[in-house]
């Protein structure tokens, strides 16, 4: 039965995910995800073939772009307010255990650290979030970055690694 159920479900998450991205079909998506376990504020827009797994929270106002990965695992992912996450970024809350050269790296724990994002930011498409991080109030991620250190307030970054390029209250 168990197997049924998660058969079903999946064919259900395939359907979703593929739907046109238009606002009733956001709206399902998101339902989709709260039942899942995700907090969601009920003014959120996920766009089709985005991939949620783990812990998840996202505030009034943010949005995410087709085809984002977030994988928050035990850890979370938590996003404020008016974010905008454009098509194509992956946010990981974990990494795999390499530390013991003993064991494979695909038979070690994995190491979990949240991924924090403020309030009004903008994630530019084909950004990498990796796990830890934390990103300050009105950060702007630009295009093709990878952010691996904590970002503060106001800060335009861009590269691989994401640096400083300027502030925006400046």
């Amino acid at each position: 039965m168990r197997k049924f159920l998660f058969l079903v479900d999946s064919l259900y998450l395939s359907f979703i995910l593929a739907l046109p991205n238009t606002y009733f079909f956001d709206k399902l998506r998101c339902k989709y995800y709260r039942r899942k376990g995700c907090d969601l504020d009920s003014q959120t827009s996920i766009s089709a073939n985005v991939r949620v797994n783990g812990y998840f929270r996202m505030g009034k106002g943010s949005s995410i772009a087709h085809n984002c990965t977030l994988s928050g695992f035990d850890a979370g992912i938590f996003i404020g307010e008016n974010v905008m996450i454009a098509p194509n970024c992956v946010l990981v809350a974990f990494d795999h255990g390499f530390t013991d050269i003993n064991i494979p790296m695909s038979k070690q724990k994995f190491v979990q650290q949240p991924i924090t994002i403020s309030d009004d930011v903008w994630i530019g498409a084909n950004c990498t979030i990796t796990k830890g991080v934390k990103i300050g109030k009105g950060v702007i991620v630009g295009a093709n970055s990878c952010v691996n250190k904590d970002i503060p307030d106001y800060a335009i970054v861009g590269g691989v690694p994401a640096k400083i390029l300027k502030y925006r209250n400046t």
